[in-house]
């Protein structure tokens, strides 16, 4: 069990570390001096979602036990089957829900941070 820890922590949390992005971005955007534009910021947030997808895609693809019915005794094989399922799974779940958890993190903590800088304004 504890040499598939870590992939169960990424099975269940695969959208925490995107909207730890999108939260350290909205950050970045409200403290940097001079404001980045909303474009290349959205570009490197979009950036970062895939390539999260395809990392978690690639690790899990690493991890797939040889003992699946079907699979060789090869511990770096995986069956075609397995791997399409997997990729289904990084396509149609990664890979929105990362984007939506990190649209959401971005959007709260930017909204809460100007709250925060208007009610310093007006005080």
């Amino acid at each position: 069990m504890p040499d598939r820890l870590p992939s169960l922590v990424l099975l269940v949390g695969f959208w925490v570390p995107a909207a730890a992005a999108g939260w350290t971005a909205a950050g970045f955007a409200h403290r940097s001096a001079t404001r980045i534009r909303p474009a290349l910021l959205y570009t490197v947030l979009t950036t970062f979602v895939l390539a999260w997808a395809a990392a978690w895609f690639l690790f899990h693809l690493t991890r797939i036990p040889p003992y699946i019915p079907g699979a060789s005794a090869d511990p770096h094989y995986a069956p075609p089957n397995v791997v399409a399922g997997l990729a289904v799974v990084a396509s149609a779940l990664v890979l929105p829900g990362s984007a939506i958890a990190c649209v959401i993190a971005f959007r709260s903590r930017r909204r809460s941070l100007m709250r925060a800088s208007k009610e310093r304004v007006s005080a």
